[in-house]
């Protein structure tokens, strides 16, 4: 393996494992809010731009994990192959649950912009699903 490839290749399993860990602190931040869980001395706000700053920020690391994917010579994707569901030859089943999970992701966070139009209730139904 020549060191870009060890550049590129270690750099798609960081960025991806740092983007599935902050979804992870998101999705409980989130959970935390929707219980009410506080404490006295750390404000809501707080807790609330927190939740939607760890979200943007997990996007920027999966960004960093699908350029790194893509130009990896070891595994040399075409970007079909990292946008389209089951369309890799390498491991089609696993790409195709984070590319669709990446989807998903996107239309929740992307659903924030609209929840005037959809209503609050819908938007709250859709972000619970999630």
């Amino acid at each position: 393996m020549s060191p870009w490839e060890a550049i590129t290749w270690n750099t798609a399993r960081a960025g991806g494992f740092t983007a599935y860990l902050l979804v992870t602190i998101s999705v409980l931040l989130g959970l935390a809010l929707s219980m009410r869980w506080q404490v006295r001395w750390w404000p809501r706000l707080i807790s609330y731009e927190l939740h939607v700053w760890i979200t943007n920020l997990s996007f920027v690391f999966l960004g960093i994990h699908i350029f790194a994917s893509w130009i990896d010579p070891f595994t040399r994707f075409g970007l079909n192959e990292l946008l389209l569901p089951f369309a890799s030859h390498y491991r089609p089943l696993w790409m195709a649950l984070g590319i669709v999970a990446m989807y998903l992701s996107l239309a929740v966070t992307l659903s924030l912009f609209i929840r005037r139009q959809i209503g609050y209730t819908w938007w709250l139904r859709l972000h619970e699903l999630s």
